[in-house]
């Protein structure tokens, strides 16, 4: 069973203006021998499949879960109040905003399930507009439970294409629940913000609702993003938005995210939610992950590095790329895409499942410089061979 079907079963520091944007422009770590961490690169295989952070978990992190161990037999309420806090001070918010989840895709499936069962008291049609291709979970998810799902090609610029999923949403008698993520997984590019804009606050509120997943939001450089808390803060019964610790914060395998909504929203969704959902070793790496800037600052410094590293490559060999504003890139290849996975694998370097309709791309997460110069050193190797 592959992570696909797993998965089926189952203004201020952030707003707006994303805290450490920038540090990736300024700073740069050409090895992670810089933080006194192991560079060797032998082991395979090397994880470049799942866009996680190569860095692995905050020092602080580990700290704070290690200390925490003696009271594992205590309930985390307390600790999971204080991410909470955290998080919310984070964005200027009341914790009553905050919505944990066990990683971001338990807010996704819980939301869903709220518009639906909402949907069907009121006798009210339902449909699920999302961008193709995305991250597959939401519409999944939504398929799974009996809600028709639209999907819409992405523009010629790979972004969303806001104008066709707004036709969708207003030709449509009913809810619309319209998925954006932003930067877009697998490609990696931002759809405009005033576009976005321009969308959420002309909707009906009453037949279009906006799940707007920035997983990715921590990475952007591009300064004219603006994140979607702001419609939040706006008091906009209509939109949530879907933050993780699974990427920057390289805690994939603790399984923490967040929503963030108004208060009457978050009360109303509280009640598809599980209590007690984070366990306590997590709820304190989350805090701790949050509080240590240095690490993110490290994180973007890496991440720059590595996209450097990996775009000059693929420049060399004119290979066609999307610009990222995530931890991945999104490039051409030549040959049979399922071919040129098993060939990576067999050189012990697993890169991102196929992307329909988008079948002659490959999606590589941006690991260590030290990893990034085998994937790229590997690449030019299968291009002598007359792979890619």
């Amino acid at each position: 069973m592959n992570r696909r079907d797993i998965l089926k079963l189952s203004g201020t520091l952030f707003a707006g203006a994303i805290f450490t944007r920038g540090l990736a422009a300024t700073q740069t770590l050409e090895s992670i021998a810089e933080l006194g961490l192991p560079t060797t690169v032998d082991k395979t295989p090397l994880y470049l499949h799942y866009n996680e952070n190569s860095l692995g978990l905050s020092k602080k992190a580990q700290q704070a879960i290690i200390d925490i161990i003696p009271s594992a037999n205590r309930y985390p309420d307390a600790y999971i109040e204080e991410l909470q806090q955290t998080i919310a001070d984070s964005y200027q918010m009341k914790t009553s905003q905050v919505t944990l989840g066990v990683g971001s895709s338990d807010v996704i499936r819980a939301i869903i399930n709220k518009l639906g069962v909402q949907a069907l008291q009121k006798g009210q049609k339902i449909q699920f507009i999302t961008p193709n291709p995305t991250f597959f979970l939401a519409a999944d998810h939504a398929e799974g439970i009996g809600i028709p799902v639209v999907m819409v090609p992405l523009n010629e610029k790979y972004e969303m294409d806001l104008n066709k999923m707004k036709q969708a949403a207003d030709n449509f008698d009913g809810l619309s629940i319209c998925y954006l993520c932003n930067p877009n997984n697998p490609t990696g590019t931002l759809t405009s913000s005033a576009s976005i804009e321009k969308w959420v606050k002309t909707a009906n509120a009453d037949k279009t609702f906006f799940m707007v997943d920035e997983a990715y939001a921590e990475y952007i450089t591009d300064p004219s993003f603006v994140s979607g808390t702001q419609f939040v803060q706006e008091g906009m019964d209509n939109v949530i938005v879907l933050r993780t610790f699974s990427k920057i914060f390289a805690m994939a395998g603790m399984r923490v995210g967040y929503g963030l909504a108004t208060e009457k929203l978050t009360k109303e969704l509280a009640t598809f939610m599980s209590i007690l959902n984070i366990n306590i070793t997590a709820a304190v790496a989350g805090i701790a992950s949050l509080k240590d800037k240095q690490f993110l600052a490290d994180s973007l410094a890496m991440n720059s590095n590595s996209l450097a590293i990996t775009t000059s490559t693929l420049d060399a060999l004119g290979l066609e790329y999307l610009p990222s504003q995530g931890n991945f890139v999104f490039h051409k290849i030549t040959g049979d895409p399922q071919k040129y996975m098993e060939r990576m694998e067999e050189a012990g370097i697993l890169v991102g499942r196929p992307f329909p309709p988008l079948t002659q791309w490959s999606r590589v997460s941006l690991g260590t410089p030290e990893e990034m110069t085998r994937f790229t050193a590997t690449l030019k190797d299968f291009r002598k061979k007359g792979w890619v």
